[in-house]
């Protein structure tokens, strides 16, 4: 038991000494599932990141482009992000909590921008039937009944 609690310790302080640079990287390691897919992008959805808070799911969802989309910092643009949205299932709606754009696909290339929202600034979009959105909100909320 002592040596497991040994390897615990370990382990966090190994994550803890991660520079950033490599932490960044870890994070395009993640499984990522494809959900998603028009003419214009696709998204995924890391499957491990979906958590019950409240009454409401969150997720990490991935997004790449086909064409470079405008950034809110000028002159910038981004070809993927990952982004971790809120779902309210019985409302088919989800809002935007933390959203990190990158230069490049696959969350690759430099960091463009980044942006956070609080709990009471959520600002909720419908997330219809047939459109990313709603293919988001179907998998995460299928996902957490057990689906």
């Amino acid at each position: 038991m002592h040596s497991r609690n040994s390897l615990a310790v370990t382990a966090i302080a190994l994550v803890m000494a991660t520079p950033p640079a490599f932490a960044q990287q870890a994070g395009t390691a993640e499984k990522w599932q494809s959900v998603a897919r028009t003419d214009n992008q696709e998204a995924f959805v890391n499957g491990s990141s979906i958590i019950v808070v409240g009454e409401q799911l969150e997720a990490r969802v991935k997004q790449n482009f086909v064409q470079p989309q405008p950034s809110a910092k000028k002159g910038k643009t981004y070809l993927s992000s990952r982004t971790t949205y809120r779902f309210d299932c019985a409302q088919r709606r989800m809002a935007m909590k933390e959203v990190r754009t990158y230069s490049g696909g696959d969350l690759q290339g430099d960091p463009v921008q980044k942006a956070t929202s609080s709990d009471k600034n959520l600002q909720w979009l419908d997330a219809p039937d047939s459109t990313v959105f709603g293919e988001l909100l179907d998998y995460v909320c299928s996902k957490s009944a057990g689906g």
